[in-house]
This record gives C-alpha cells, sequence and structure tokens, in this order.
C-alpha cells in the first residue's frame, strides 16, 4: 500500500479511489463551506492558517485577510481525510527545536547590568518539522534537498514515510481512532522556516481539498 496524493483522500475518502472529476456543484459545495467555516475563525482577533490540498498553498490569515502565503511543491498523505472544520494546532515537534542559551546568574553586579536577552530569529527556527493538528491529524512540512546532507536527510524521511507511517495508519485503524499524515513540501528553506514562526501552539486552521 502507498501513499496517494492527498486530493483523492479528502474528496472520496476513500484511500483505494483515485482523484474524481469534481462537479461544478460539488466545487461550489466546498467554497461555500469554507467560507462558512472561515466566517466563523474570522470574527476573532486571532491569526488562522487554511491548508488549501488542491491549490496546493498554505495562507496566513486575519479577519479574512491574506497576511502571507506559500507555495507548497508536492503534497502526499497516509489515512482519512481531515474534517471540513477548525482544527487546533496542539504542538510543534522537530529534531533540532530552536533554543535560547541558557542564563546563567551573573558574578558580579557589573556583569548583571550589561546582560542582554538573546531574542530568537527566523534564522534560528527549524525547517523541517511536524505540526500535530486535533482529530490526529500531522502535518509533515520540508523543503526541497539541495546538497549531499538535505538529501541524505530527504532519504531517511522517504523510509519512513513508506514503512513507519504505514504501520501508524494501520494501527490507528485497528483502534478505531483517527489518523491522517500529510507530507507538504516547500520550494526553499526559508520558507518551512517562516512556517514554523508563524504558527504558535494554539492556533486554529482548516485543512480543505480546494
Amino acid at each position: 500500500m502507498r501513499g496517494r496524493d492527498f486530493r483523492a483522500l479528502t474528496v472520496s475518502c476513500v484511500l483505494a479511489l483515485s482523484l474524481p472529476v469534481w462537479g461544478v456543484d460539488q466545487t461550489a459545495s466546498l467554497q461555500n463551506r469554507l467560507a462558512q467555516e472561515e466566517i466563523v475563525l474570522a470574527k476573532t482577533p486571532s491569526l488562522y492558517f487554511i491548508v488549501y490540498l488542491k491549490s496546493k498553498v498554505i495562507a496566513l490569515r486575519s479577519r479574512g485577510m491574506t497576511l502571507r502565503e506559500w507555495k507548497v511543491q508536492s503534497i502526499h498523505a497516509w489515512g482519512e481525510a481531515p474534517p471540513l472544520g477548525a482544527l487546533t494546532l496542539e504542538k510543534k515537534s522537530t529534531l533540532f527545536p530552536p533554543k535560547r542559551a541558557k542564563i546563567k546568574p551573573a558574578a558580579k553586579e557589573e556583569e548583571a547590568a550589561t546582560f542582554e536577552l538573546e531574542a530568537l530569529e527566523l534564522k534560528d527556527m527549524p525547517s523541517r518539522f511536524t505540526l500535530f493538528l486535533s482529530g490526529g491529524i500531522r502535518l509533515s512540512i520540508r523543503p526541497m534537498a539541495r546538497g549531499f546532507f538535505p538529501r541524505l536527510g530527504n532519504f531517511g524521511h522517504v523510509l519512513a514515510w513508506n514503512l513507519w507511517v504505514p504501520l501508524r495508519n494501520l494501527s490507528f485503524r485497528l483502534r478505531k481512532k483517527p489518523f491522517a499524515a500529510i507530507d507538504i513540501k516547500l520550494e526553499k528553506k526559508e520558507e518551512g522556516q517562516a512556517v514554523y514562526w508563524a504558527l504558535p501552539d494554539g492556533v486554529k486552521g482548516l485543512v480543505f481539498p480546494l
């Protein structure tokens, strides 16, 4: 069993089916549903995100206005289609999370007076990470591999995607628990860092087949 393009999963909700041709009525229905769900998020002062699976775009929005967009190079998935409703980012996971330098008590008063708190910047953010959303949904974000070490890391990701993730999917299905793993590849490393920076824990968003 292999991962298929997630567009097929979100429309048919059956892994064995390929992507069907959308009719005008079906597309209009999805657009109306997206508008209804976004209105709820747009009424709050908080930022929110939308992952458009068919259009291959991640959008950061506020009050219905797009603040930033990232073009996705490819999307693949295992598992069930996510619900057509608001999801919460429960946590972010990465092999090398951003860390501030440990604060040590100053030995002298003069040293304490010159201390400055180190601020994390965009360049400190990881470009490969997983977003754990409510409902058992995992979004794996990574840039296109360029260079020897990125390609080596990408090889490990491919192995995990085709071996470990299917086993997790089967395990969750047997336990009748929701599970969806979505692999999202971006063009540049800086784009992944920007997504990590922009989405704090607790932020809400939508994952839509449009």
